[in-house]
């Protein structure tokens, strides 16, 4: 008997061949797209959780009360001594391990590159699991000016010979020597790393490895199995004591340590200075959620062309009956039907997904792996979502089509398009449409609050704007004569060489000395180190008072240049000549942003760079981008005369500036992508629907062609219902939309008010969509020979 269904599912496949085909395609771009999304959600959540003890890993966060800094006053920075007191003190604590994120310059003979690496203690390897290639691991942290490589940093600079007990030099002038080769970190690890070197040659060590007054450093520690990490907490406010002192210099509490579990940092962190950037777990709900759609779109498809399709297929139903087949026998055979397509389209599905993974994790920005053999459960997942889409798809069609009588299947007339089946085929098209049209404006509107962010006037320039980072002395050393050889290329303008840029101004403390501070109140505020010329290479305003000039004497020492938002905070009606910190306000810059647009505009000081904060920073040119190669070859070439051999990148301001919102910029591509799958799904759901409406009216159209109806006329009659549907899904999709992007919307202390335009377009596209996917069956109804049509019954 099964091998007998397979026959009439494989004859109705060949039979019907268009049906088929948007069958097959249906489900199976709902099912690639599943597997992709559920691929990328598999990857989220398995960050960090390749270590052996990853339940008792948890990281150190201080909590600074009174010191809110982007929205928090959670920082990932601790003091040095913390890790070994809590070891000291606390039993439950069996290891911890003190790391700093940096990148070095690190060199071989000629070769030089920037690489980001960590200086960790030994109890690195104690608390996380890490893979030895060759030579010593642990016990290589615990003697100084030792280093280990990761395999691909290895093979980088010394190809397939063994590096060890090889030298490698740190910024062009401290030797380490090469102790042990290491495995690459996972790319699903909440920090990366070329290197390991001890915490002991870190740069800021001896100065802070007993001070509790610095958060210079991140804390790791691994408890016992069991123990209750809020009943440790609790015992951690004993460390208050000691850097109360140091805290109250500037009015503010001591800081109050937590832990957070390793598991949870990557998508539920949200402190401050994160060793890299991490997702979000609401982008893995709402990638989920879209995954669903899709799939449930492509399953009321297959639910509407098959229970549309049997229309061609009545006789055969009645015939199958009248000779003896039960009921149970023909939902068998439907559902049979059902699982053969499922099955096929499943493996055409994880193909496509193997094919269109590197392409999906380059729109995500992630290495997604694809380990079918090596994680069942995945396999088991996929092939379990694979079984219940086929039971769901086929499982109407089936009890609907197993429950006609023999009757009714020889005279066809068991599809009318009236009761309770038409309302349920209508629903499952407005539902289809009604989950494109919000997708469709979901993709505006984040089209239009990206536009936004980039067309913002940000108070100053960034158009034409390049900027070279840099972190080496000899930029310090040679300022003037970079400057100048610069301004020799015609297509430069004009020269900045500061501590930031706008974008990166992250560096914030208390003041309490301002005239009119009596009480000795506390504000936080930003501030900045920049040259004479910062303000006017920026096209900064500046609305009361100057800017820097090197006309006066009292600015390098004394002068300060706040911003609007400053000024508000003090209670200053007029800044200039005014007593603010250690010296007197110059001037006031009109405000600009120094954060994303999820953020709103703090105070901010500026002062003229001292001799300490010159050996790092950003060289900032305003250029024609005429022949930009030219420029850039250059700009580059100038830097390395001053340092030889140290890469320098140059960068355009506006392009890193619009790497602040990659994950927004990721979230639109992803819409517009699932956009267009779902409009052409619900387009394919709507093409059944209007073949079917057309075999039922064949003998209706037939006689109003006899009775000269023109073709337009009849296309107007068929279209009309239908489009009726797609104006029921914009109304049911438009407060859906607008709930969820305006909770999406409130993210951005900056925004766009959300107009009607995105939901008008959107609706004009889903109708226009509709209306061309109606017209094909409809004009091909009214062009057809009315005596054919009338002998149809």
């Amino acid at each position: 008997m099964f091998k007998n269904y397979l026959k009439i599912a494989w004859r109705n496949f060949k039979k019907g061949k268009l049906y088929s085909f948007i069958n097959l395609t249906g489900l199976t771009i709902g099912m690639t797209s599943f597997i992709l999304i559920a691929l990328f959600v598999q990857y989220e959540l398995s960050y960090d959780r390749q270590h052996e003890n990853v339940d008792d890993i948890y990281r150190v966060i201080s909590q600074q009360p009174g010191n809110e800094y982007k929205g928090t006053d959670l920082f990932s920075g601790t003091p040095l001594p913390l890790g070994t007191a809590m070891v000291r003190d606390f039993p439950e604590v069996e290891a911890k391990t003190t790391i700093d994120l940096r990148s070095n310059l690190l060199s071989k003979g000629e070769e030089v590159f920037s690489e980001k690496g960590i200086f960790a203690d030994n109890g690195f390897f104690e608390v996380f699991t890490i893979k030895q290639i060759s030579g010593e691991g642990k016990s290589a942290l615990e003697e100084p000016l030792n280093v280990l490589l990761t395999e691909s940093l290895a093979k980088k600079f010394f190809g397939d010979e063994s590096p060890l007990d090889r030298n490698i030099t740190f910024e062009r002038k401290t030797e380490f020597t090469i102790k042990g080769v290491i495995a690459d970190p996972p790319k699903n690890q909440h920090f990366s790393y070329s290197y390991i070197a001890s915490i002991s040659e870190a740069p800021y060590y001896s100065h802070n490895k007993n001070a509790w007054g610095n958060n210079v450093a991140v804390t790791y520690v691994k408890l016992a199995s069991g123990t209750d990490s809020k009943e440790l907490e609790d015992k951690l406010l004993v460390y208050q004591k000691n850097s109360e002192e140091e805290y109250a210099k500037y009015g503010l509490e001591p800081p109050i340590y937590k832990l957070q579990p390793l598991k949870d940092i990557h998508l539920y962190s949200k402190v401050n200075f994160e060793l890299e950037p991490n997702g979000d777990m609401k982008y893995v709900y709402l990638y989920s959620l879209i995954a669903f759609v899709i799939l449930l779109l492509a399953s009321i498809n297959y639910m509407n062309l098959t229970t549309v399709r049997s229309a061609q297929r009545s006789k055969e139903i009645g015939m199958t009956k009248v000779l003896g087949a039960s009921r149970r026998q023909l939902l068998f055979q439907f559902l049979g039907e059902s699982f053969l397509f499922t099955i096929i389209s499943f493996l055409l599905a994880l193909f496509l997904a193997a094919l269109l993974l590197p392409e999906f994790g380059q729109l995500l920005n992630k290495n997604i792996p694809l380990d079918l053999v090596g994680n069942r459960w995945l396999l088991l997942g996929m092939f379990s979502m694979a079984i219940v889409v086929a039971s769901l798809s086929g499982l109407y069609p089936s009890v609907f089509l197993s429950g006609v009588s023999p009757a009714k299947a020889f005279k066809g007339h068991f599809l009318k398009n009236t009761g309770g089946n038409a309302w349920l085929r209508n629903g499952l098209v407005v539902a289809q449409f009604t989950a494109a049209i919000v997708l469709a404006i979901g993709s505006l509107i984040i089209y239009q609050q990206l536009q936004f962010t980039q067309d913002k006037n940000l108070g100053y320039d960034k158009d034409h704007m390049v900027h070279v980072p840099y972190s080496t002395p000899e930029i310090a050393e040679n300022e003037n004569v970079i400057r100048n050889e610069l301004l020799k290329n015609p297509m430069i303008n004009k020269v900045s060489i500061s501590t930031q840029i706008p974008l990166e101004f992250d560096n914030q403390g208390p003041i309490s000395n301002w005239e009119g501070n009596t009480t000795k109140q506390q504000l936080g505020v930003y501030r900045t180190f920049v040259d004479y010329n910062f303000i006017d290479v920026l096209g900064m305003e500046i609305v009361e008072g100057r800017a820097f000039s090197e006309d006066f004497a009292i600015d390098e020492k004394e002068g300060y240049i706040i911003n609007e938002a400053a000024a508000r905070s003090l209670g200053w009606k007029t800044s200039v000549g005014k007593a603010f910190d250690e010296g007197k306000v110059i001037g006031v810059v009109k405000d600009f942003h120094i954060q994303k647009f999820n953020l709103a505009i703090e105070p901010l000081y500026m002062r003229i760079r001292p001799e300490w904060a010159k050996n790092y920073g950003e060289v900032i040119m305003s250029i024609s981008t005429d022949n930009y190669e030219e420029t850039k070859k250059y700009i580059t070439s100038v830097m390395n005369e001053a340092a030889p051999l140290v890469p320098f990148d140059v960068k355009f301001l506006d392009d890193t500036y619009a790497q602040l919102y990659n994950s927004e910029i990721r979230l639109g591509n992803t819409f517009n992508i699932f956009t267009i799958l779902a409009l052409f799904i619900a387009s394919m759901g709507m093409f059944g629907l209007v073949s079917h409406n057309v075999v039922q009216r064949t003998k209706e159209i037939g006689i109003r062609k006899v009775l000269g109806s023109s073709t337009v006329a009849i296309v107007s009659l068929v279209t009309k219902d239908f489009l009726i549907l797609v104006v029921v899904a914009l109304l049911a999709a438009c407060p859906i939309a607008y709930f969820f992007m305006n909770d999406w919307l409130l993210q951005f202390t900056y925004r766009i008010d959300m107009g009607w335009t995105a939901f008008v377009v959107a609706g004009v596209l889903a109708i226009l969509v509709a209306l061309v996917t109606i017209s094909v069956q409809a004009i091909k109804a009214a062009n057809t020979n009315p005596v054919k049509s009338l002998r149809t019954e």
